[in-house]
Order: structure tokens, then sequence, then C-alpha cells
């Protein structure tokens, strides 16, 4: 598959093929050639002249990825739904691409599978079904589903997450970490962050006992990054579902895993999805939140806001579907970006497993290989993937 991020870059090539020359007013002043604009592309390329492309008309990334820039589902792009994607590129995690390192020889058949089961998903939370497709992972050609949400939680409420004064109870705020355990962000909390840190720059709350909230889609915009604008230092961070739910998430995940024997890394996007269609995600990164005296708590399902990815999961606290099992394994929560299952932490007895490999998996006879959510203070819900993996897109 192609990188997503380059959807336009090989236009160039394409123009080429049907203009022997670009003028000079597409060219930079150095003399190199340009990227061409949503314009030229359309200009090059309609062949009718509709003033818009259908999918006759277009060839190599653009056409595989037709459906994605398609934001309305008409069968034609047109010159909004070409600049919307060439603006957006930039915050869009990597997809697969042939340059990624090739996993045909790590796949270790003699792992137990079990296919993704689409029954256990929330149907509502699914945006036109779930489809199938042959997608490229790591130079293996694989049959996985397609599966597209808002990433909203519809069986529990989302938030709250900062408290508004230092006098809020618990019930008023979600939660924070450290150090493997969950602390309440009541507005007791907020208060003594200088104390829990050991900081005496640690300040979210004013003379009056108001604390300092991001509680505009602007403030959010420039807390919720790794570069927090300076002004946003010294801020509970906090992000509402709303500003985001029209973003569009797609997940592509084998239909069958495959074990792969050595252990893969988290890319930039998503590395898994709950039952209600949510994602979840690598750990929050903490180091760049810290450094700026701001903290971005989660809700008490363990799920925050942020701009690139809407609604998502840092942690399992079990407030989402979950499916029993029959024996006393804890139940299937999810499913890894890689396809094998997520369960929770404790079995019925409350009993953690004592055998979990680095990733966080093990295998037994009737499950095959699967995961086993982290603490929820841990920032982690799985470690790694030791399954052929697929990714996520998110259309803003």
């Amino acid at each position: 598959m192609k990188n997503l991020l380059l959807i336009l870059l090989p236009f160039t090539i394409l123009i080429s093929c049907k203009s022997n020359q670009v003028k000079k007013d597409q060219q930079d002043p150095n003399g190199n050639g340009q990227r061409p604009s949503s314009t030229q592309i359309i200009s090059e390329l309609d062949s009718n002249k509709d003033g818009k492309l259908s999918k006759s008309e277009v060839k190599g990334p653009i056409a595989e990825d037709f459906t994605t820039i398609d934001r309305n589902n008409d069968g034609f792009l047109t010159l909004e739904e070409l600049t919307k994607t060439e603006k957006n590129q930039g915050n869009r995690p990597p997809r697969q691409t042939s340059t990624n390192t090739n996993l045909s020889n790590e796949i270790d058949a003699s792992v137990k599978t079990i296919p993704v089961n689409t029954d256990y998903f929330i149907s509502e939370n699914i945006i036109d079904g779930i489809q199938k497709k042959m997608v490229e992972l790591n130079g293996i050609e694989t049959l996985c589903y397609i599966i597209k949400t808002n990433s909203q939680a519809t069986e529990h409420k989302m938030g709250p997450w900062c408290p508004t004064h230092i006098e809020d109870g618990m019930e008023k705020a979600g939660i924070w970490f450290k150090d493997d355990k969950v602390y309440d962000v009541s507005g007791h909390f907020i208060a003594k962050l200088d104390e829990f840190y050991s900081d005496d720059k640690w300040k979210l709350y004013r003379e009056d006992g108001t604390i300092k909230v991001t509680d505009t889609k602007e403030g959010c915009l420039a807390a919720a990054k790794p570069n927090v604008e300076e002004e946003y230092h010294n801020y509970c961070v906090e992000c509402l579902p709303e500003y985001f739910k029209d973003q569009e998430t797609t997940f592509v995940i084998p239909v069958t895993p495959k074990y792969v024997k050595t252990a893969q890394s988290f890319g930039r996007g998503g590395i898994g999805i709950a039952f209600n269609g949510v994602k979840y995600d690598p750990p929050a990164p903490t180091h760049a939140i810290l450094a700026a005296h701001t903290i971005a708590p989660l809700d008490d399902h363990g799920g925050h806001v942020n701009p690139h990815g809407g609604y998502h999961y840092h942690a399992v606290t079990g407030s989402t579907k979950e499916i029993p099992q029959t024996d006393v394994h804890s139940p299937i929560i999810g499913y890894a970006i890689d396809g094998f299952g997520i369960y929770a932490l404790l079995d019925k007895n409350g009993n953690k497993p004592t055998d979990l490999d680095e990733c966080g998996g093990h295998s037994d006879d009737k499950r095959g290989y699967h995961y086993h959510a982290g603490e929820p203070g841990g920032n982690q819900i799985i470690k790694c993937l030791h399954g052929l993996p697929g990714y996520t897109e998110v259309k803003e």
C-alpha cells in the first residue's frame, strides 16, 4: 500500500505523461519541480472536463485511496475533497508501504490463531458496515476487515476530565496515573501537583481557586500537542468529543491474524479497537505533557480526546462491551490492530495471567494467541504486537 502522505506527490509523474513540459509558473524559484496542486490534478486528469474525477480517470495512489478521498461517497473526487486531503495529509498516520520490513519469513504458522469475530462489534457504531479487502501488509497480501467509525463511545458517557475549582470532588473529573497507580483528578489533586511531582513550578489554579482549563476548541488545539503553546503551560488540558465528532477513523485489521516471531513496535496510529468502535491508542506521551506542566486526564473509562484521533482509550477500566468466556478466562474486550483478541486482565476468580510475553500476550488451546490489557495505571493497554500489523487512518 502507498503511504497516504504521498497521495499527491506521484502525480508529478502522471501529469508529465500527459504534458511534455511544466510551465514556469508551476516551478519554484530555484527551478525545482513543484508538487501539482489539486486544481492542476483535476485540470490534467479530468478527461471529460466535468470538473471532477471518476475512478476511470485516476491511477496510482489516488486510485488506491479513492474511497478515502471521496468523503461524500458519490463516486467522484471534487476539488474540495482533493484540497482537504492535501491539507490534512500531515496529520495522518503512516500507511503500510512496500518499503516497510517484509515479514514473510517471520510468520510462524505453528501458533494457533482465531479469526476476528465481527459479530462482537456494536453495529450501530460502525459506518456503512464492515467490509473486506485484500491489502498488502509488510509484503504479504492479506485479507483484511475495513472498519470505519467516528470513535465515539455510546455505552458510557465520555468525560468528565478536568475539575473547574480546587474544591471540586473526584466525581467532577477524571483520572491520572503515575508509577502504575491511578489517581482521581479532584480539585485537591490539582492544588497539590507541586507536591505530587516535587516541583514548585506546578500551579494550575488561580488565586480565586478556579482551575485553568482549556475550555474552548482553540485552547484544545493549542495545548493537546507535544509542543504545547506557552500560554497554555500550567493548564488542565481537556478536549471535548463534539469538537471532532465528524472525524472518521478507518481500521484495517487482518481477518485471520498471523503470528510474527519478532515483536513489532507500534506505529503512530491506533493499536486496536474496542467493540464500541473506539480506538485503543499507544501510551500517552506523558513526557511532553508534563514538560509543559500540564496534565491531560483520562475519564473514568480510560479515554480522552485529541485533535487528530478524537476520543480514544489509553487504559481499560471495564466500562466497555465485554464478551464473557464459557470457562474461567477473562472476557474479550476488543481486537489489536494485528487481529489478535484483547482480553481483560483478571479472570473470573480475580487472578492475573502469569505467563505473558513481552507484548502482554500468551496462548491457550481455546483462544490461540491473544493479549491481556495492562493495569489501568500502566499507560499501556498492550506493550507491542506479535502479529502482522494492520493500520488506522483518520479522516478529519
